[in-house]
């Protein structure tokens, strides 16, 4: 019975708080005396999820092993030449026809010393259309044209003195000393002073022996130079020995470290 009763009370409750429910809600401010009701608490944050772990770093290979350092070669014997050296002789026993213009034509150098049985040799260098003579005392080149030679052996000491016939104011002199020691060659002996010739060069008209009166020309006896060096296999043998120890030496620590890997 109670129950029955009830219901028809809630009933006309829901009737009269419905609109007035509604009413309140499309108002844009409360009514005066009316209690606003507590707000109602945040749920929870949700908990962030567990970051994946990083991968293992793979490992980094070895590094391979050096191989031994060749032994250094043995330094080479330094040659021992003779003063003067033979670049010295020929510089000295060499006279270049120089000059562009008559009044610069000239024999360079002007005077030379030598000893006896030394050849000197004449070279035209100069672009004279006529040439050049070397005239005087015994020698007689004949024209040299531009890079013509002439040689002259003196046997005999003396002061000789020479010019060129297309220019007298070109001369020059070479002083020959006796040569020392060792005695003189008997086929020497005599008038002959010695021998010339000339060799043609670019541009040469005519090529051959020239030799002056009395005198022959001395073509052969070209000089070597003395052998002062060392022989090239005992170096070469020295160095393969000095390698072969420097590899044997290295080869413990490479087995060392052939180990350790």
């Amino acid at each position: 019975m109670k129950a029955r009763a009830i219901v028809p009370v809630l009933a006309t409750m829901a009737l009269i708080g419905g609109p007035a429910a509604q009413a309140a809600g499309d108002g844009s401010e409360t009514a005066p005396g009316e209690v606003t009701g507590a707000t109602g608490v945040t749920g929870l944050v949700g908990a962030t999820g567990v970051t994946g772990a990083t991968g293992v770093t793979g490992v980094t290979g070895s590094t391979g092993v050096t191989g031994p350092e060749g032994a250094t070669g043995p330094t080479g014997v330094t040659d021992v030449v003779d003063m003067p050296t033979a670049a010295a002789k020929a510089a000295r026993n060499l006279v270049d026809i120089v000059g562009d213009t008559p009044s610069k034509y000239a024999f360079s150098p002007r005077s030379i010393t030598i000893s006896t049985r030394t050849r000197v040799t004449w070279k035209n260098k100069s672009d004279a259309s006529e040439g050049h003579t070397v005239t005087g005392d015994g020698l007689d080149s004949g024209t040299l044209k531009q890079g013509d030679k002439y040689t002259f052996k003196f046997k005999k000491s003396g002061t000789y003195k020479y010019l060129c016939s297309f220019h007298p104011n070109m001369k020059g002199t070479v002083k020959v000393n006796k040569q020392s020691g060792g005695g003189g060659s008997g086929g020497d002996s005599g008038d002959d002073n010695g021998g010339g010739g000339t060799s043609a060069g670019g541009g040469s008209t005519g090529s051959g022996s020239g030799s002056t009166s009395g005198s022959s020309f001395d073509p052969g006896g070209t000089s070597t130079l003395p052998f002062t060096g060392l022989a090239v296999s005992p170096l070469a043998l020295v160095g393969a020995i000095l390698l072969l120890v420097g590899i044997a030496l290295r080869l413990p620590a490479v087995r060392d470290r052939l180990n350790l890997l």
